[in-house]
């Protein structure tokens, strides 16, 4: 059982479902459980789509979702949702202020970039814009 629990951390999301963890995170800012019907609104996706979504965050270990209940993290559910969520704001801030580009711009290259940059580019990226050595990633 240790065995797979390793092996979740290490697995890559896809983009997507990174969107979705992401999605989740964010969402259970306001609230600590979610609905499936807010993913899809946030998402502007179908509930099929977030249902399946989330079964393969559910094999991941990402999430907990009892049959027909509401969406939570898992602990490192919420450690990734915080990761993937920091690089984008990390890599958005860096194009707007560094390379003055426009704001919708830059969220949505940001939203794209979060999935292939590596640790070590965003930490470079934090020390170039000045972010503090306690901030989040």
């Amino acid at each position: 059982m240790k065995q797979n629990k390793s092996h979740h951390l290490e697995k890559k999301l896809s983009p997507s479902r990174e969107e979705y963890l992401k999605a989740i995170y964010k969402l259970s800012k306001k609230n600590k459980l979610v609905r499936s019907i807010d993913i899809a609104v946030y998402l502007g996706v179908t509930k099929p789509s977030v249902h399946s979504a989330v079964n393969e965050l559910q094999k991941e270990g990402l999430v907990i979702k009892p049959l027909g209940g509401e969406i939570e993290l898992t602990e490192e559910g919420r450690k990734r949702g915080e990761i993937i969520t920091t690089k984008y704001q990390i890599i958005r801030q860096f194009l707007i202020t560094c390379c003055h580009m426009d704001e919708l711009i830059a969220s949505a290259d940001a939203c794209k970039m979060e999935h292939i940059i590596s640790n070590d580019a965003i930490f470079a990226i934090k020390k170039y814009i000045g972010l503090e050595q306690g901030d989040a990633l």
